[in-house]
């Protein structure tokens, strides 16, 4: 079995459509990738990493009264990096109801970090191995 690593993002977004937007690539970005101004998307860009591999990003925006467990059981391996998830948001404490998640390939972002804004906010967990 080869280990690997997954770098975590939660985040609570005021709606569906804001997620989405934050997360998505930019359909542009191809047309202009010659510039260092142009980003692949607004998480690529809020994490200053011009362009990253969307086919090895996972995301979900999950609204509802419903345990972290729920939202996010259905996603690839969480049934390895989700026990370790939880326990890190427990020793957070975060303030805000967890929406949202984003998580990639290590080395992907170099400098992974939170971000908050009007509109969401998103908190770096952290890098979470597993085994494929």
């Amino acid at each position: 079995m080869n280990i690997e690593t997954l770098d975590f993002w939660v985040g609570n977004f005021k709606t569906e459509e804001d997620f989405y937007e934050f997360v998505e690539e930019d359909e542009n970005f191809y047309m202009e990738e010659e510039s260092d101004e142009k980003y692949i998307s607004k998480f690529a860009e809020s994490q200053d990493t011009i362009w990253l591999d969307h086919d090895f990003v996972e995301y979900g925006f999950e609204d509802g009264n419903r345990t972290i467990y729920e939202k996010f059981a259905e996603y690839s391996f969480a049934e390895q990096w989700l026990p370790i998830l939880i326990n890190r948001l427990n020793e957070l404490n975060l303030d805000f109801d967890i929406n949202s998640i984003i998580f990639l390939n290590r080395g992907q972002i170099p400098k992974p970090t939170s971000v908050e804004s009007d509109w969401f906010s998103l908190v770096y967990i952290g890098g979470i191995e597993f085994g494929v």
